[in-house]
């Protein structure tokens, strides 16, 4: 095993630490300036979203080959096939929501779509909303 993630596990650390610095950069009260701004980080986390189910499904496929195909054990000797069966399930349930989470975020969005600053908002020119 080499020091370095496969690149998957090292995408998926960078996609969980894009999330962390969305959630750092969205506290204070000076970002989002814009109801357009708000609109497009909700699309893209809708897509992001919408991704989600098949990668999970990728995921699972690949652990039931490396299972089909012998590659697998428990760390207490155990057959690895009901901790795989559990996680296929866990994983079925996260699709789910994940769709879920998209079809949620995209309707924010769409709801968003025609909010702009208004008259006021235009006037002021610190543009938070």
């Amino acid at each position: 095993m080499t020091d370095s993630p496969q690149p998957a596990v090292a995408l998926g650390r960078a996609a969980a630490g894009a999330v962390r610095s969305l959630n750092h950069a969205t506290l204070g009260g000076q970002v989002l300036d814009w109801p357009a701004d708000a609109c497009e980080l909700i699309g893209d986390l809708s897509q992001a979203a919408a991704d989600l189910p098949q990668l999970l499904a990728q995921v699972g496929r690949r652990l039931a080959a490396a299972l089909a195909a012998g590659r697998l054990g428990c760390d207490d000797g155990t057959d690895p096939a009901g901790a795989v069966s559990g996680a296929w399930l866990f994983l079925s349930d996260a699709r789910a929501s994940a769709a879920a989470l998209a079809r949620d975020l995209g309707h924010a969005q769409q709801q968003l779509a025609a909010v702009n600053g208004g008259p006021a908002a235009q006037e002021d020119q610190e543009g938070a909303f």
